[in-house]
């Protein structure tokens, strides 16, 4: 899904929904009022999505969206270009547009949002967290660095990176055509522990949440070779899910792998 070639239509067409991508602006998000006091929660479709906001206005560079949206780093800048113009955005979470929202209340300004069904990753540099697991709890002391030059893998921005899968990216039709690959992809029969499958949308999909340390699930593990390949992933898996860490096991070497997979955040049947 090439999201940039889509945001001109989405630009001029509001509360449009095109696969998984929707545009609202400050006006006319219904969790908004513009006369209302600031907002101070978080509504649960926001929690885990990821935001485009468009550079304009008092959102007209990085470092104001830094700046409005309370961030401790400069967000990511991404160019929209459409066949007659361009523009660009800023990569938010939900939290950061709940504090550009609430900055703004009152002001006759409305921000855009393009709203992407992403899986949201946010690994931590300084303890497990996000794992999966119910009996690993990332806030417990022996789970967190004890010093400055401990490091937990996989890093956020590490490549190559192996991910489980257990579902449709099993599948090598799912894997080849989500990420555009030239040839068959190739695949390690493995086992993750402390997870467990159960089922949502009314069973019609398998999703993989957290269980006790004697849970195991059979399935497959791959190398994600670059970021631009994760993030196709992630668009697959939408904002259902999100990219935690886990120990892969693979079956026919016997070896632990530090590696990511996709968890369920939603609630199950």
């Amino acid at each position: 899904m090439d999201l940039l070639a889509k945001l001109e239509i989405l630009a001029v067409t509001v509360s449009n929904e095109d696969n998984g991508i929707i545009l609202e602006t400050a006006s006319n998000n219904q969790y908004y009022n513009h006369t209302s006091h600031p907002l101070t929660t978080l509504h649960p479709k926001d929690k885990n999505s990821t935001f485009l906001v468009k550079l304009e206005g008092p959102l007209s560079t990085p470092v104001q969206v830094q700046v409005l949206s309370k961030s401790l780093t400069i967000p990511i800048l991404r160019e929209g270009v459409g066949e007659t113009s361009t523009a660009n955005f800023c990569l938010i979470s939900g939290a950061m547009k709940l504090n550009i929202l609430s900055a703004l209340a009152g002001s006759t300004f409305s921000a855009t949002f393009v709203r992407i069904n992403l899986s949201p990753k946010d690994l931590s540099a300084n303890s497990i967290a996000p794992c999966l697991g119910s009996e690993i709890d990332p806030i417990l002391p022996q789970k967190r660095a004890t010093d400055a030059d401990e490091v937990f893998l996989p890093k956020q921005g590490e490549y190559p990176v192996w991910y489980f899968f257990h579902g449709n990216l099993a599948v090598p039709e799912t894997l080849t055509e989500s990420l555009g690959l030239d040839e068959s992809p190739t695949y390690q029969k493995a086992v993750v522990k402390g997870g467990i499958l159960r089922t949502w949308g009314g069973g019609k999909y398998k999703a993989l949440v957290d269980g006790d340390a004697s849970a195991r699930v059979e399935g497959w593990a791959y190398e994600v070779g670059s970021e631009e390949d994760e993030e196709m992933l992630r668009y697959y898996e939408t904002d259902c899910y999100e990219v935690v860490r886990c120990d892969i096991c693979m079956v026919d070497v016997g070896e632990v792998i530090k590696g990511l997979v996709f968890r369920f955040v939603g609630d199950v049947d």
